[in-house]
């Protein structure tokens, strides 16, 4: 029944659907854990809500009966038929004993509509203070909609989630953050599929985790017609610890085992919506890229090789000394002028947490030996990259191809130990170019018709990588002002779909990745 105004009219006791959004996790440590919250996942069985990984429902449509109907009919009071819910972060069981209306919520009306025949409820016994559900709720149905998101993120409360908003952005906060994934289904699902999706979400703890979840289950209770995942999370080459004087960083995660479980996903036809297919996803965060294109002109990269493991842990002097002999070799064929300082750095790292720079052999040594050394890392072999003069440093956000915004940073110091520890951003591209270019308006427009250039042949490279069409990368360039009138540009990171949006609307990203659900 519909009120004068288009509404629908609910009464007392009518079986309704009603869309459920649990209230996203808090960041930067604010998740009280000794209290329950508002941290309630629908489950198919006890098992997935008491054990880890904890995996159930957060945003779907749910079998329900109203209670009351509240403001003249613009929202009911709701009492949810399914009684499988679990705190995803310390996985107690919802008690009604405790709290009689523990099952119960209000909504708005814009969120209800009639009870479908989608829905196999099982027969359950009242409620006791002593008595849980008797059943599994797997084979309960549920409503088709257009697409079924699993979500695959950091899910250990007494380790939060912690970011510089300086770094990441006030608005979205990191990439693997609660923050950034509840703007992705706020301002851009929503706007693009109304109500009409459900999410999954499978909350990790530990990189041992992976290996007991199914893909066939997974994809089994989802019902959209269209069946994709999102990983917020960073893949390392390294050992997950928390009992060291470093404890390992929340949403930090064991790559090889996310990987094998992300090869066994896409193999059951659940695709990559997030970051990126695996094969480029692999390709992108090892950073092998950078050895085995230094030598291709068009991509402007500075000259890089790697050293192993065992040599660095051998002989560090050695290694440093077959590291500059071969930057040495590379440059002679290059004809390039010799330089002083050195980078090295390690693949599977973000936010700069593993590149130093360094001068000379003994210093090179060094840093080879620490990189490879820290405390649980994994990594199999260190970069060692020429350092080129840099002016300033472009961050481009490349989208489908076409560089769509730029954020003009510089660094602001290197610390004693070769780190870069803070940086400058400019407000636009004409303060780049005035306070840290010379004002040189011609070398600027050189160093930008660059920037598209070489931008292009990455696109092309993308493509050669994976046949999908790449959503977006941030391509990191670094720009000098040779002489007057004249710019040199070299690409110094190309980051997956996971980099930092300080400088571009994430809303510009996130609707291109969702324009990709086909």
């Amino acid at each position: 029944m519909e009120s004068a105004s288009g509404i629908e009219v609910y009464r007392c006791g009518d079986p309704v659907e009603v869309f459920y959004k649990m209230p996203f996790p808090e960041d930067h440590g604010r998740e009280r854990v000794d209290i329950l919250g508002d941290r309630w996942i629908q489950c198919a069985t006890a098992s997935l809500g008491s054990t880890r990984p904890r995996i159930g429902w957060t945003q779907r449509w749910l079998p329900a009966v109203v209670m009351e109907v509240l403001d003249g009919g613009e929202a009911v009071r709701v009492q949810w038929e399914l009684r499988q819910w679990y705190d995803w972060a310390t996985g107690e069981h919802i008690e009604i004993s405790r709290d009689p209306h523990a099952l119960e919520q209000e909504v708005d009306v814009h969120k209800v509509r009639k009870r479908t025949a989608a829905w196999r409820i099982p027969e359950n016994r009242a409620w006791t203070s002593t008595l849980y559900p008797t059943r599994s709720e797997m084979a309960v149905g549920g409503c088709e909609v257009t697409v079924s998101f699993i979500v695959f993120q950091w899910g250990a409360a007494k380790i939060p989630l912690s970011y510089d908003a300086h770094s990441w952005g006030s608005l979205e906060g990191s990439t693997v953050s609660n923050r950034f994934i509840r703007l992705f289904f706020r301002d851009a699902v929503i706007p693009k599929f109304g109500y009409d999706y459900e999410v999954l979400t499978v909350f990790i703890q530990h990189s041992d985790e992976f290996a007991g979840i199914s893909p066939e289950f997974l994809g089994s209770v989802c019902r959209g017609r269209r069946v994709c995942a999102l990983y917020f999370l960073w893949p390392i080459q390294g050992a997950q610890s928390y009992g060291e004087k470093a404890p390992t960083a929340a949403a930090y995660v064991d790559a090889e085992k996310l990987y094998q479980l992300v090869s066994r996903m896409e193999a059951c036809s659940i695709s990559t919506l997030w970051p990126h297919p695996l094969q480029l996803w692999r390709l992108l965060t090892s950073k092998e890229w950078m050895t085995s294109l230094c030598m291709a002109p068009q991509f402007q990269i500075p000259l890089t090789t790697r050293c192993g493991k065992c040599l660095v842990l051998s002989d560090p002097l050695k290694a440093a000394t077959w590291a500059l002999q071969a930057l040495k070799m590379l440059k002679e064929d290059r004809k390039q002028p010799s330089r002083d300082g050195i980078v090295a750095k390690l693949g599977y790292s973000y936010e700069g947490v593993d590149v130093k720079m360094v001068s000379g052999e003994e210093k090179l040594a060094e840093a080879m030996y620490f990189l490879l050394t820290q405390p649980n890392y994994y990594n199999e072999f260190v970069y060692v990259q020429e350092q080129v003069n840099v002016h300033l440093e472009a961050r481009c956000f490349v989208v489908h191809g076409k560089v769509a915004d730029v954020l003009f940073t510089r660094f602001g110091r290197i610390d004693c130990h070769g780190y870069v520890r803070d940086y400058e951003k400019a407000a636009s591209a004409r303060e780049a170019r005035e306070e840290w270019f010379f004002k040189d308006e011609v070398a600027w427009q050189d160093a930008m018709e660059q920037v598209h250039r070489i931008s292009y042949c990455w696109h092309l490279w993308l493509l050669a990588q994976s046949a999908e069409p790449t959503i977006s990368v941030r391509i990191d360039y670094l720009l000098e002002r040779e002489s007057p009138g004249k710019a040199k540009v070299w690409t110094g990171e190309v980051g997956e779909q996971g980099y930092s949006m300080g400088g571009i609307d994430p809303l510009v990203v996130f609707r291109a990745v969702l324009d990709g659900i086909v």
